[in-house]
């Protein structure tokens, strides 16, 4: 069975148009229900495609991850500008995540996040637009969420905006150009990279004390897209100075067992 046919289909039912359908699904050749259920939504499908994603990847089984030291991993992760013009790349960021997150209209923002992705632009699905954007929480809707899910959900699918503001074209182009990449053959090596110098900017961010003088304390930044996974939380660990910004929900999140969970349920195996 081809499975992206099938899901194609469906999404069409659910009240997404041909184009977009054909847009997701060449973004996302492997099936990946989470990343479907975020960009469907995206596209304008109803909220419950995300519920039934959720319920499709539970029947297919959970990502494994190989065991990993967080902070080993993150002391050995030095994101840094190589060269002039990821310094330029780097310092536009900055510039563009201040005036962005000035612009936030509540006060009682909890989490912010950076991610990344590529949509077209025509209808000939030929023309790649890229979008660097910038999504917030706050501790209202992460107040509803707790109540809703039992805990704190830190996907931004859920969150109080989700896409709020994009950086301008300009200094993301001259970066892509002066570095050379080419999003069809490039696009998981520019990512990376994108991440990388993101992390950066928010570690300078962070020792200026931005968030404290915007929201009167230290916001944790996510540099992350549509799934979360062990990557996600060696950069946010690494960008915020530690572990203390976030809970365990948000290290399941990303792949991480919590230790004492993960007692007990061995504990439960040896006494069967």
């Amino acid at each position: 069975m081809d499975w992206n046919e099938e899901l194609g289909g469906l999404m069409e039912s659910l009240g997404l148009n041909s184009d977009a359908v054909n847009a997701i699904m060449q973004q996302y050749p492997e099936i990946d229900f989470n990343a479907l259920a975020a960009e469907a939504a995206a596209q304008g499908a109803f909220g419950g495609m995300a519920n039934m994603f959720a319920g499709m990847e539970g029947m297919f089984g959970e990502t494994e991850y190989d065991e990993i030291d967080l902070d080993e991993e993150v002391a050995r992760y030095a994101p840094a500008a190589e060269d002039a013009a990821d310094r330029a790349f780097l310092a536009a960021l900055k510039d563009w995540l201040k005036t962005a997150i000035g612009e936030i209209p509540d006060s009682d923002v909890c989490a912010l996040e950076i991610g990344y992705h590529a949509v077209f632009g025509d209808e000939a699905l030929e023309k790649p637009v890229y979008l660097i954007w910038i999504s917030y929480n706050t501790e209202r809707t992460k107040a509803k969420n707790i109540e809703r899910f039992g805990e704190n959900v830190w996907n931004w699918i859920n969150w109080t905006k989700d896409e709020f503001r994009t950086l301008p074209d300009a200094p993301f182009a001259a970066w892509r150009n002066a570095q050379g990449y080419d999003e069809e053959n490039d696009g998981d090596e520019m990512i990376e990279r994108i991440y990388d110098l993101a992390v950066a900017a928010v570690m300078e961010l962070h020792a200026e004390q931005f968030t404290e003088q915007r929201f009167g304390r230290k916001i944790p930044f996510i540099i992350e897209d549509y799934e979360y996974y062990q990557k996600t939380a060696i950069r946010a660990v690494k960008a915020n100075g530690g572990t203390e910004l976030f809970d365990s929900a948000f290290f399941a999140e990303c792949g991480f067992t919590d230790d004492d969970e993960e007692d007990a349920e061995n504990e439960s195996e040896s006494q069967q």
